[in-house]
């Protein structure tokens, strides 16, 4: 994979996600009427369809820019996700353009997008097209990050998971992991604490996962929705943009030993049991830190179910009664 080319690219303002606070109170159990789940601290740090019933800018939850420069690209939200697109130009020059979160993620935050590009719209082996999810530090101007990358040059294509290191305006990758592509479109989930951890998910598959890299991504991060092209134009497509503190759900307030389920629409139940602080912790699977569902408490003193609870890895509830 060519180096990165991204010249210019200044600091991004941040953007607040705070604290929320809310209660679900749909349920139906015995246990006491009144039995309410209170939300203390919100792990769904955003949720983002990226579509719209008619094509429309990002709005400012989103910084674009790129070398290909706004008369040479476009970015819009159209029915089917958000376009992300560079213009022709001259052979043997690369150009990029992107959608960047103006605001700045943690840590070992979970990030997903559905991401892919047009089949077979590369002819020549001297012209090239990437669709690229990157998730780069927000604490400076550097371009260091990891990324996943959908490429395809003269007909040939693939996914390269791997990271970077660069200046303000250059980066030099290294490709991880190289894999053939089994179809045009993927749910690609990753998360990496930006030192030695990296994980990259194709929908429930986990596909790369190291804890012995050399990284140098200090966090926050920004998640960067991108193309790249090399002397065609070219365009990539997004959708589904959510991340998530973490990957577990806590819920206190419980009884010892009381037993609690979560059971994601669609997807298998997880489970846990109430330690003696009455907490219990619900491990979800990276690829599902986001999504609505049931909570089930079934105890001695309490039976309860909560429907339309919309959970996200990192959720802290608390049982009222």
């Amino acid at each position: 994979m060519t180096p990165r080319h991204v010249g210019g690219r200044g600091p991004l303002r941040a953007g607040l996600a705070g604290l929320v606070i809310a209660t679900v109170t749909a349920g139906c159990g015995t246990g006491g009427s009144g039995v309410g789940l209170v939300l203390q601290h919100r792990g769904r740090l955003a949720d983002v369809a990226l579509t719209a019933s008619a094509p429309t800018v990002p709005g400012p939850a989103f910084r674009l820019g790129g070398t290909a420069g706004s008369g040479n690209a476009s970015v819009g939200m159209e029915a089917d996700g958000l376009r992300v697109a560079v213009g022709p130009h001259q052979p043997g020059t690369w150009r990029g353009y992107f959608a960047a979160t103006s605001a700045t993620y943690p840590a070992n935050s979970v990030i997903h997008v559905r991401m892919g590009r047009p089949s077979s719209a590369v002819p020549s082996r001297s012209q090239s097209g990437i669709a690229l999810l990157a998730v780069q530090t927000g604490a400076s101007a550097l371009l260091d990050y990891v990324f996943v990358a959908s490429v395809e040059t003269g007909g040939e294509s693939s996914w390269l998971i791997g990271h970077a290191t660069g200046n303000t305006s250059y980066a030099t990758t290294k490709v991880l992991s190289d894999l053939p592509v089994t179809a045009a479109t993927e749910d690609v989930t990753v998360r990496t604490d930006g030192r030695s951890q990296y994980a990259v998910y194709f929908g429930d598959r986990m596909v790369y996962q190291s804890a012995a890299l050399a990284l140098d991504v200090a966090p926050p991060f920004r998640v960067f929705l991108e193309v790249q092209a090399l002397g065609i134009g070219y365009q990539a497509l997004f959708r589904d943009l959510w991340i998530a503190a973490g990957t577990s759900v806590e819920v206190d307030g419980l009884q010892p030993g009381d037993h609690v389920t979560l059971t994601p629409d669609g997807h298998p139940a997880v489970g846990s049991t109430a330690d003696a602080q009455g907490r219990a912790r619900l491990r979800l699977p990276v690829d599902e830190a986001v999504g609505t569902g049931s909570l089930t408490i079934d105890g001695p003193h309490l039976q309860h179910r909560f429907t339309g609870v919309a959970f996200a890895g990192g959720d802290v509830y608390s049982v009222r009664t």
